[in-house]
């Protein structure tokens, strides 16, 4: 035996092991070829052998081992080759073996990671599954253990899906084009069997279908994919030639004079309709916040084109220039944004609000609207000027008389995107140490109205609250969000851009508790929740009938328990109200926590709670939790049930491929 590996992470396919004992020595004398070569490329794997009449073996390799390494965290910067549990996992397309003890550490294979970003596509074993131009699929999907059968409806998710066009891939992962997709769940049928089927489609905006008809980049992405100058690129040989393989590589970047020849003062922002969708009031919305919702058909998920909710929203650039007559406002300005996460109040309305940039006093100008699930009729609306707000907020807390904003520490220069050098949200610079604002406005339905005032927060980051109340004893608002310690981060969401998000330069994540005393209008305090310590999490949500109160349990994605910043590969639930306060150590695991994890080749997404049919609305655990889960070892996703009357840690009761 000859063998010859070139690279470190080779293996010997699994028919020759059995032949093969240490330094290539045969151990089975019956298995005797005349010659064996063996040669492995350095970026390739799933190596697949032949042996001919002649006992001669040829091997083909056919994906890349190029990102065969364990993934870099915020702890752990630099390169760490695979364990060899983990290579021979990755080569067989299997899973290593691990115990709940064992994972929560923030371990993950970089190649996994890489194709969890891939644009969606049909499988190589299925090729005729999904439609390469609309997203189309619609199949039975197929159930591993028991649906319960009280968990009765239709569940929307959305979000990323197309990574470009023309095999040009986004420069930033939240500028691709939204994938939209249900799972149905019928009432049980006696004597029927219970199937549950899926639909996918990709969401046809205008800026979609433009830019798939032209192939190119028409339109500037919020986060910096943009036009460019197809003769620079042609002559310096940067554009990628009509390859949609190329979507699942690196993207290149086109040279500073394409991108000013391309795209200069082109202001107008694609709005990929990739962030969230909402199912209420006879309509279904995909969002985006910096553009207007996209209306879709509940049943065929076909897109309807934007929606301006009954004529409130102007589709236009949303700056507002104060003190000029409407005639005279060009067409392109005085448009409106609407926020990507509007919230439903426990009593029926749907709360969100749109909004329009100040630039001549670096303001924000916000109206709070709530809407019936009658008809999507507005009920009450409210407009508020936020000073100093040069980037509308992301998320917000509702209790049941306030709204809170928080302002991050952000600033802004133009210039770049006036260039086409950045997307605006690369033009923000960020103040990792500077204290934050939070804004505290009345709802405009509550009958407690007052003058919305802004209170002090110390240095953080807020992304995504969870929930809020106002305590009944002291009468201060509390919210939840998940978000980053003070650091020295400068760039916003910059770490997401390139293939996919590093996690090198991405904080670690974890839920926060703030108090804020309305009457002195002040804050109180301002930690990590009890019971979330050195867990990074992210996407926190509680009950939807606890939106507005007090609730015992959080519940969001978990990527590890030592306070580290790596990929999410499990769920937890966390006990904000009776949990621990004690201080962890940096790297110190958290063994308090109910979590589970699904292991280190798996991948969760954003969670949702589903109240049972027929349960208990002041029973925060009558509920399950689902969530998709990326299976990276056969490239498939499966929905995840959990029973939320069990403890996570005893693991999904059902699955859904």
């Amino acid at each position: 035996f000859c063998l010859k590996p070139i690279a470190t992470h080779a293996f010997v396919p699994p028919e020759l092991r059995s032949a093969i004992g240490r330094h290539g020595q045969p151990v089975d004398q019956s298995f005797s070829p005349r010659r064996v070569t063996l040669v492995v490329e350095e970026d390739a794997s799933d190596i697949t052998t032949t042996i001919d009449e002649n006992d001669l073996i040829s091997s083909t390799c056919s994906i890349s081992s190029k990102y065969w390494e364990i993934a870099p965290t915020n702890f752990h910067l630099g390169h760490r080759p695979l364990t060899f549990d983990l290579k021979r996992a990755v080569f067989e397309k299997t899973h290593p073996v691990e115990t709940q003890d064992e994972l929560g550490m923030g371990v993950s294979i970089l190649s996994d990671w890489r194709e969890n970003w891939y644009t969606y596509r049909s499988p190589p074993e299925d090729p005729s599954l999904i439609d390469p131009h609309s997203g189309y699929a619609e199949y039975e999907c197929e159930v591993e253990g028991t649906i319960p059968n009280d968990l009765v409806g239709t569940l929307y998710r959305n979000g990323p899906g197309k990574f470009g066009v023309d095999g040009q891939r986004v420069q930033h992962v939240l500028d691709a084009d939204a994938l939209v997709y249900k799972m149905e769940f019928p009432k049980l049928d006696k004597g029927q069997p219970r199937t549950i089927s899926f639909l996918s489609r990709f969401v046809e905006t205008e800026h979609f279908k433009q830019e798939q008809e032209q192939q190119k980049f028409l339109y500037r992405g919020t986060f910096g994919t943009g036009p460019s100058s197809g003769f620079i690129d042609n002559l310096l040989d940067v554009r990628p030639k009509n390859n949609e393989d190329r979507l699942d590589e690196d993207p290149v970047e086109p040279s500073t004079m394409s991108k000013v020849l391309g795209g200069a003062f082109n202001t107008n922002i694609k709005n990929p309709a990739n962030t969230q969708i909402v199912s209420f009031g006879g309509k279904l919305l995909a969002l985006f916040e910096a553009g207007l919702p996209h209306g879709l058909d509940p049943q065929t998920l076909k897109t309807l084109g934007e929606d301006n909710l009954g004529g409130v929203l102007k589709a236009a650039l949303p700056v507002t220039i104060p003190d000029i007559p409407e005639p005279f406002v060009p067409e392109f300005l005085g448009g409106h944004a609407h926020t990507a996460h509007p919230q439903q109040c426990p009593r029926g309305n749907l709360v969100g609000w749109h909004w329009s940039q100040l630039p001549a006093t670096k303001s924000l100008e916000v109206t709070f609207t709530e809407w019936s699930n009658e008809g999507f009729e507005p009920v009450a609306s409210k407009t508020v000027e936020i000073p100093g707000c040069e980037l509308a907020p992301h998320d917000m807390a509702m209790t049941d008389n306030c709204i809170v904003l928080q302002i991050n520490a952000l600033s802004m220069d133009p210039l770049p995107f006036l260039a086409n050098l950045k997307g605006p949200a690369a033009c923000l610079s960020m103040d990792g140490r500077a204290p934050v604002n939070a804004w505290i406005f009345p709802r405009p339905t509550s009958k407690n109205q007052f003058e919305p005032f802004s209170v002090d927060v110390p240095a953080c980051f807020s992304i995504h609250f969870s929930h809020g109340y106002e305590d009944e004893i002291t009468g201060n608002i509390v919210t939840f969000f998940s978000g980053w310690p003070p650091s020295d981060s400068k760039d916003f969401l910059g770490a997401w851009g390139g293939f996919a998000p590093d996690f090198i330069q991405i904080p670690p994540t974890f839920l926060w508790r703030l108090e804020i005393d309305p009457k002195e209008r002040k804050t109180i305090s301002l930690d990590i929740a009890p019971g979330s310590q050195n867990v990074c999490t992210e996407h926190m949500l509680v009950h939807p009938n606890f939106i507005t109160k007090r609730a015992q349990n959080v519940y969001g994605t978990a990527s590890n328990l030592i306070g580290d910043s790596s990929p999410p590969n499990g769920y937890v639930r966390l006990q904000v109200e009776t949990g621990s306060t004690k201080r962890l150590q940096k790297g110190q695991k958290n063994e308090e926590v109910d979590a589970y994890w699904y292991g280190t080749r798996y991948f969760t997404s954003e969670p949702i709670i589903v109240p049972k049919e027929g349960g208990d609305p002041n029973n925060e655990n009558d509920a399950y939790l689902l969530g998709i889960v990326r299976d990276a070892s056969n490239r498939k996703n499966f929905l995840s049930i959990f029973d939320l009357q069990q403890n996570l840690r005893n693991g999904p009761i059902a699955k859904v491929w």
